[in-house]
């Protein structure tokens, strides 16, 4: 008897459960949320929202369309909606979006969550409009302009600063030269720019021959993630030159030794007693010999340009010239494997591992031996490895060199890591921290192609719209892949078989 009884109980369960509404996805989509044109003057096709966790989003593709009285419609026969606490009929209530909204659905089974509402506009990102004095344009990276630069944060970051005064110049070397120029801005005070860390110093890069993008964000979210040394934060954005477009940007921070930036301690001209000289220092390995402090080691004659300090006086020239040259001495020792004399004595071992990593993975054409190679030293530390720098020539954009091959080493043949991979505890280290982060972040980095790609969608569309060059060569594209979804199945295609190559060879 007692078994029939719990049986029956269980069926009642059962049956209440299948009552409730499962709120997927797929349920949320077909709900139809949209702005319809013909009930919202100014839109001129009808926008569908999108479900994104707890948001709702809309993207209405226009510059500053009026979104103070916009009406909503939605499947009435599924779901009733409040907005901010205030009942919402289909096709009839009209509310003000120009701030998020707070809108509660509830379903047919008395089910109730809240979402907040986002309307957005031209391609959904955050837009920068940079205006110089007189309209005059950016020809130079070497002088600066005059000029005011606003932003519009389109509801995704906070910003509280704006119509800032600035400076502003071309930056960059080999991109320089191309059509779609990168960019430095210097505003007059320190700003928050899109929710990241107050700083005076920013970057524009242009990604011009990276058509998918987001080759450098996929980089440094993974940079993020492992904990490779200061990686730079970022925002895509959109960028208006002079009241013109001029396509998707990335927004990232100057690479600096700065409060929330490359966080060392800053050297000062007086700082030259035998413990203060001891940092802290940022050098970039640079093949291209153009700044004005460079150093050499005595062995390979890498030459390091000395980033900071600015000024640096002849002492502090002299400390780090000797610690970059005992350094490499150490590499290259016959007992360069002592954990106590060897290279461990220089090097911060952990934090070369996750730059390799990171370098190796993407095979980036100029991480072996050429430019936008960080190392950094603090007071009284070892030497360092970064900040991540430069990926718009990797994941085989490059038709130059084997780095466009997803298969063989590349950064391990660099001059000090094809020396640091001959000592067995080293390479058993980056092993691993390859299994680590294999199945974690490495697998994350994968997952975000779509995201980043989803991100962009009607980004890159303007983008092209005005850069026609999906069918075209680009300096050093090896291939052309005719669509941006082209572009962005080669970078998973190429990570794919990437990682399997590391898998069996780490």
């Amino acid at each position: 008897m007692f078994f029939i009884v719990a049986v029956a109980g269980c069926g009642k369960d059962k049956i209440k459960e299948e009552s409730k509404q499962e709120i997927t996805p797929e349920f949320l989509a077909s709900l139809n949320f949209r702005f319809e044109a013909k009930n919202n003057a100014g839109i001129d096709n009808d926008v569908l929202c999108e479900f994104d966790g707890d948001v709702i989003q809309a993207v209405i593709p226009k510059l500053d369309p009026d979104k103070n009285a916009l009406v909503l419609s939605f499947d009435e026969d599924k779901v009733t909606v409040t907005a901010n606490g205030n009942e919402q009929w289909s096709g009839v209530s009209a509310n003000s979006f120009t701030q998020p909204l707070t809108y509660r659905l509830i379903f047919s089974d008395g089910t109730e969550r809240d979402f907040e509402f986002k309307v957005k506009e031209f391609t959904g990102l955050p837009i920068i409009r940079i205006n110089t004095a007189g309209n005059v344009p950016i020809v130079s990276k070497d002088d600066y302009l005059n000029g005011i630069v606003s932003v519009n944060s389109n509801l995704s970051f906070e910003q509280e600063a704006n119509d800032m005064v600035m400076e502003i110049k071309g930056r960059g070397n080999s991109t320089w030269g191309m059509p779609k120029k990168p960019y430095r801005i210097k505003l007059n005070k320190k700003a928050k720019m899109l929710g990241m860390g107050e700083a005076r110093n920013w970057v524009l890069l242009a990604n011009y021959s990276d058509k998918t993008l987001i080759r450098t964000a996929l980089v440094f979210d993974l940079g993020k993630a492992i904990g490779v040394d200061f990686t730079p934060e970022y925002r895509h954005v959109e960028v208006f030159l002079n009241d013109n477009y001029a396509g998707t940007y990335t927004l990232t921070e100057q690479v600096e030794v700065k409060p929330g930036r490359v966080e060392i301690t800053e050297l000062k001209p007086e700082d030259v007693g035998s413990e203060m000289i001891t940092g802290g220092y940022l050098v970039e390995l640079d093949k291209r010999e153009d700044e004005d402090y460079i150093v050499k080691t005595d062995r390979r004659k890498l030459p390091f340009a000395i980033k900071s300090p600015d000024d640096v006086t002849a002492e502090q020239y002299n400390y780090i010239k000797d610690y970059l040259i005992a350094t490499e001495n150490a590499i290259y020792a016959e007992n360069f494997a002592d954990p106590i004399d060897g290279y461990a004595k220089y090097i911060q071992v952990e934090s070369f591992i996750n730059w390799f990593l990171v370098q190796e993975l993407v095979k980036n054409q100029d991480a072996q031996s050429y430019s936008s190679i960080y190392y950094y030293k603090d007071r009284n530390g070892k030497l360092g490895m970064g900040p991540l720098w430069d990926f718009d020539l990797s994941m085989g954009n490059v038709d130059y060199s084997v780095a466009v091959n997803p298969l063989g080493w590349w950064v391990r043949h660099g001059p000090w890591f094809v020396e640091l991979f001959k000592d067995p505890a080293f390479v058993e280290k980056v092993r691993k921290r390859w299994k680590e982060i294999r199945n974690n972040e490495v697998k994350t980095m994968l997952h975000n192609i779509d995201k980043q790609a989803a991100k962009l969608k009607l980004a890159q569309q303007q983008n092209f719209a005005l850069w026609k060059i999906l069918d075209q060569k680009v300096w050093p594209n090896p291939e052309i892949y005719y669509t941006y979804e082209g572009e962005v199945n080669q970078i998973r295609s190429w990570l794919n078989t990437r990682i399997a190559w590391l898998d069996a060879n780490l």
